[in-house]
């Protein structure tokens, strides 16, 4: 498919929920440490409240609740949730076609996201999307700040040489979709009718599967 005038010049995917269906492993891997650290939240306050966030804000919830936890814990869910990832993630539907249109159009690709950089590039690999995304994997853990703030998206952006205005990010995560926003940066959120629609989009124009994003991208039949 050839380029419109509208298309943007960088596309900027989320990695978890966006081109790999992670989420429920990472959660399930949070909510059973969780509970043995004597919490009692359900998975779905679990969803709610860890969705696209880091384990930082686990962290931090823990210390509100007054739960203790090993100093290593965070560690040890890397560890867990890898090993997990590496037997049992799938690729979201549709994603590896879109990234293949995309590529073929020659639109510049690139992931950004909250995770770890060894399990984002573990998952990739996984689902076989990797090859597209070699060299360009940013993740909030190398810029010091995780989404809702922008650092990591502007980040990716001026190491593109694009600016803000000219990149689209494909976000699904209320975090993500906040760091779009803040970072001045057009947004799809993914919303498939499987989970749970975020409450707030922050200006991002939903879409429910991965075959409408090229068209939304401004990428035209041949």
């Amino acid at each position: 498919m050839p380029l419109s005038a509208t298309s943007p010049k960088l596309v900027i995917f989320d990695c978890d929920g966006v081109l790999v269906d992670s989420e429920p492993i990472f959660l399930r891997v949070v909510h059973d440490m969780l509970l043995s650290f004597g919490g009692t939240l359900s998975f779905q306050e679990c969803w709610d409240k860890f969705i696209g966030k880091t384990t930082r804000a686990v962290d931090a919830y823990m210390t509100e609740q007054g739960i203790t936890a090993p100093e290593n814990w965070a560690d040890e869910f890397h560890k867990q949730a890898r090993s997990r990832l590496e037997k049992e993630v799938l690729p979201i539907p549709g994603a590896r076609q879109v990234v293949e249109q995309l590529a073929e159009a020659n639109v510049p690709l690139c992931v950004a996201s909250n995770g770890h950089p060894v399990t984002v590039r573990a998952t990739l690999k996984r689902t076989g999307l990797l090859p597209w995304f070699e060299g360009n994997i940013f993740s909030a853990h190398e810029v010091g700040a995780s989404k809702p703030a922008p650092d990591v998206f502007l980040h990716a952006a001026k190491l593109a040489g694009v600016h803000p205005e000219h990149c689209v990010v494909i976000e699904d995560s209320p975090s993500g979709l906040r760091a779009a926003a803040n970072a001045g940066m057009p947004c799809f959120a993914y919303t498939p009718n499987t989970t749970p629609t975020p409450p707030d989009l922050f200006g991002a124009h939903p879409f429910q599967t991965m075959d409408k994003l090229p068209d939304l991208l401004g990428l035209v039949p041949a």
